[in-house]
């Protein structure tokens, strides 16, 4: 009975593992009212996602106070009351690929700041939902296979995320995820190993497919998606390549349709991306 007990608290983490969509907040995105927010939920249930997951829940000035967080707490309360679980992105820098060039000592004060940010932001959203409304934290953050290619910036990640793990926990004790993506900066296998390395941390690892950005071909990416992440961030838009800036269109239905149809692998979490492109989403959040 002992050995059965033992097996099972080991598979238990793995049958929890989320079928769940992420989501962008913008500040555009406040048009929408709470019975268009009640019934993408129920679209996005329908399709069997049962977790939505917050991007970020601060991005510099945005949601920090006032209208819009009142606003985006209040879409995070009914998306708890509908019985989806919840996962907190907290705070985003938009200047983060860009500051995480600095020179070594001041990257590391940085990154410092970044998990106190993302603290204050965790211990207000407890204060908001309560703790047993909160699946999981998400770290906004999301790490390139070109800033961290050296074995002394992998440290520095490992530690960083090491610590947020714990300072987060400390104030829920929940799950910790952040996302990862390549660009052919690495190899296959060095990137694999980057993983685990941050893995290493105790933060589960989502790794993004690559398949919007098409930055490199079916073949290259399926060498990348090899690495040993808790999951994988499933792109369902296409961006346009051709743009000076930002700018996608959603991935086609049938491609969508045949993904929300297969099944999540055991042990392995499924991240769609996000929820701007999806169908339950249509003519309430703009692209």
């Amino acid at each position: 009975m002992k050995i059965l007990l033992t097996a099972l608290l080991l598979v238990a983490p793995f049958a929890n593992a989320m079928n769940a969509v992420m989501y962008q907040p913008q500040l555009r995105d406040m048009t929408v009212s709470d019975a268009q927010w009640q019934s993408v939920l129920s679209k996005l249930k329908g399709q069997g996602i049962d977790t939505l997951v917050l991007q970020w829940s601060r991005y510099d000035g945005a949601f920090r106070d006032g209208e819009s967080r009142v606003w985006l707490e209040r879409k995070a309360q009914l998306t708890t009351a509908s019985g989806m679980k919840l996962v907190i992105g907290l705070a985003a820098d938009g200047q983060f690929f860009e500051r995480q060039k600095q020179p070594l000592p001041v990257l590391e004060n940085y990154l410092n700041r970044l998990r106190a940010d993302d603290v204050s932001v965790a211990k207000r959203w407890v204060s908001v939902l309560g703790v047993q409304s909160i699946a999981g934290w998400y770290i906004s953050s999301e790490l390139d296979d070109h800033r961290w290619r050296e074995p002394q910036m992998q440290q520095v990640a490992q530690s960083w995320l090491n610590k947020s793990r714990l300072s987060l926990q400390a104030v829920a004790d929940k799950p910790v995820a952040v996302s990862s993506f390549f660009a052919g900066n690495m190899t296959p296998d060095s990137y694999s190993k980057w993983v685990t390395t941050l893995s290493h941390s105790g933060v589960k690892v989502w790794v993004q497919d690559g398949v919007g950005t098409q930055v490199l071909s079916d073949t290259e990416r399926a060498l990348y998606l090899q690495a040993p992440s808790a999951g994988q961030v499933i792109e369902l838009f296409r961006q346009d390549k051709q743009a000076k800036t930002f700018k996608a269109v959603p991935a086609p239905a049938q491609y969508q349709q045949k993904w929300l149809s297969t099944p999540v692998p055991p042990g392995q979490d499924r991240v769609y991306f996000s929820l701007r492109y999806m169908s339950a989403a249509k003519g309430v959040l703009a692209q």
